[in-house]
């Protein structure tokens, strides 16, 4: 084809046809151009073809970790929610702002207390889209940014969780100092004299330390439910976007 081509304007050059030439030049460039032109429209098409793809297997990925770290936010609600919910019981017990309970209820309360958890995040997709310097593929704004923030938009659940687990250690460390909880083996074995029991309600420092089982899971639950309501309006978009894919 380059040879059919300089063949014509070696004819009209030798034929001294200058303004045949320079347009057939002129034409010859122009076509070249919508060629290029074209060629860069199809590349940048199987561009976006292939982005497309990825973007919504990076979706589809993306749903899932969100819908296991939904079910994982149901456990350490419960579990938080429990604890502080326990140890209240503790202190208002001993304000008597509560009604006498037995042996039995105390220890559950008391073990309860002990009780420490983490959200366990999945962050497969996340760290992949990250890793791979994929972000951009992902078109969705709210989206995009949610990927590229996810772990800074955790970081305040994890400080918070490090403040429970200290207090956690804390709270444990006391009481092994005045409860037999080596014979903790679960609901009914542990046996608490009503001295033991008084005596632990009328300790300054047990009762700090219950005051300090309070807080952190309580600031913790309030973080895990708003925490669920983002991953649930991630899920939405996510659906849409898949939608009109």
């Amino acid at each position: 084809m380059i040879k059919f081509f300089r063949r014509i304007r070696q004819n009209l050059f030798m034929e001294n046809k200058t303004g045949k030439y320079l347009k057939y030049a002129i034409g010859e460039i122009i076509l070249v151009v919508i060629g290029i032109l074209i060629a860069l429209s199809i590349n940048n098409w199987n561009e976006g073809r292939k982005n497309s793809i990825k973007e919504i297997q990076f979706l589809k990925s993306f749903k899932v970790d969100l819908l296991a770290n939904k079910e994982e936010l149901k456990r350490v609600i419960e579990k938080t929610e429990i604890t502080f919910n326990v140890s209240d019981s503790i202190l208002k017990l001993q304000r008597g702002e509560l009604k006498d309970f037995d042996s039995k209820t105390f220890i559950s309360c008391m073990m309860n207390a002990t009780g420490f958890t983490v959200y366990k995040t999945q962050e497969g997709t996340v760290q992949d889209i990250l890793g791979s310097g994929s972000l951009d593929v992902i078109k969705n704004d709210s989206i995009r940014l949610a990927v590229g923030s996810w772990v800074a938009n955790l970081k305040d659940i994890r400080e918070w969780e490090k403040l429970d687990k200290t207090a956690t250690d804390k709270y444990y460390e006391h009481l092994i100092q005045h409860v037999d909880i080596y014979k903790f083996e679960g609901e009914g074995s542990l046996i608490l004299e009503d001295s033991t029991k008084e005596f632990l309600l009328n300790d300054r420092m047990f009762l700090n330390r219950i005051a300090d089982r309070i807080l952190p899971p309580r600031v913790l639950n309030f973080m895990y439910n708003e925490e669920i309501n983002k991953l649930e309006r991630l899920l939405n978009l996510i659906d849409s976007e898949l939608e009109n894919n």
